[in-house]
This record gives structure tokens, sequence and C-alpha cells, in this order.
């Protein structure tokens, strides 16, 4: 996989996990009511316990073997499809905001979808970044986390402008983009983790 693909596919993967309504979402557009940069500082909440966890990943990437790789991959696919049916069903659970650098950590480290995404879907990713050597995980950790920074920017600025904005035909145009990219990775990632085992 080139660089450049690489990066393409962390930019779409990302954003299909971070556009999907749930606690951050959530939190976001109450906080975005009362601050109009509060996606910004939800963000950095967030990349306190998240860049950290990518760090300890990427180590833990180098030293597993090759054909461990494929099963995760195939895991991160099988997690993909599973969250695109919650999605579907409209399962993701939502919850109140507090203070935006607060609710940006503690519905990060607190949150299963959190550490279930990165145990699965986030480990293929930084997997691939290896290929890439050192400039792999940097180009990945700024991808990912301006995929977050932007979006969730973007959803307290519109909160703070126009709360009327997100109602329900929004949330069901965003619903549908993102699970149509869990739906489209995850097969991907089943796929190109089978073509590996039996390569």
């Amino acid at each position: 996989m080139e660089l450049a693909i690489f990066l393409i596919t962390v930019i779409l993967v990302s954003l299909s996990g971070v556009m999907a309504p749930g606690p951050l979402f959530a939190a976001t557009l109450a906080e975005g009511r009362k601050n109009i940069f509060a996606g910004f500082v939800i963000s950095s909440g967030h990349a306190v316990i998240e860049i950290p966890l990518i760090l300890a990943l990427y180590i833990f990437g180098l030293t597993i073997p090759d054909n461990s790789r494929a099963y995760i991959s195939m895991a991160g696919g099988i997690v993909m499809l599973y969250l695109a049916y919650m999605e579907l069903r409209g399962e993701k659970s939502e919850s109140k905001a507090g203070k935006a650098l607060f609710t940006g950590i503690t519905m990060s480290a607190l949150n299963p979808y959190f550490i279930m995404w990165w145990l699965t879907i986030g480990l293929t990713l930084i997997l691939k970044s290896v290929a890439f050597g050192l400039i792999g995980i940097v180009l990945f950790i700024i991808a990912h986390e301006s995929c977050d920074f932007l979006w969730l920017g973007f959803i307290s600025v519109s909160s703070s402008k126009a709360t009327a904005l997100w109602g329900n035909k929004a949330k069901k145009i965003l619903t549908a983009v993102s699970t149509a990219i869990l739906i489209i990775f995850g097969l991907y990632f089943i796929y190109t983790g089978t073509a590996e085992l039996v390569a």
C-alpha cells in the first residue's frame, strides 16, 4: 500500500468513527450551544487519551508476528461491520456533556466503543503504518487527530450558530455516510486479512 493511499484510508476510516452519532458527538452538540470552541477543547481531551494509546499500540505492532496482523485485520473488519449494524439500528448511546476538556477525556477513556475500535480497527491501521517507518505513525496521528478536531470543531460551531441545523434529516445523512464507510472498509479489512493468510 502506498503512503498516499494509506493516509486516505486513515482519513476515511477515522471520519466513519468520528462522524457517527455517539457520546462525543452528543457532548459536542450540547457544549457547542454554550461555547463555540467546545469541539476543539473536547478533541484536546480526547487526544490526551488517544495519542498515548496509539503509540503503545504502535510499539506493540512492531513486536507481533506477521501472521497475527492478518487476524487483527480480519477482527477489525468484523468489528466495523458490527458497528455499521449498530449504526443502522441506532444503538449507539448518547450522554450529557460536562466540562469540555474533562468530557473529551472521560468519554474516551470510559467508552467501550472507543477501546474496542482501537484494539481492532485502529490497531489494523497502525500495523499498516509500520511499513512506512516512523513517518507512517507520525502522519497517521496527524491525519486521525485532524479528523477529530475538524469534525468536532465544525459540530460545536454549527451548534452554536444554528442548533436547528442538526435535525433528524441531518442525523440520518450522517448515519448513512458513516455506515457506508464502515461496511466498505470492514469488508476490505476482512479481504486483506484473508488474502495474507492464504498467500
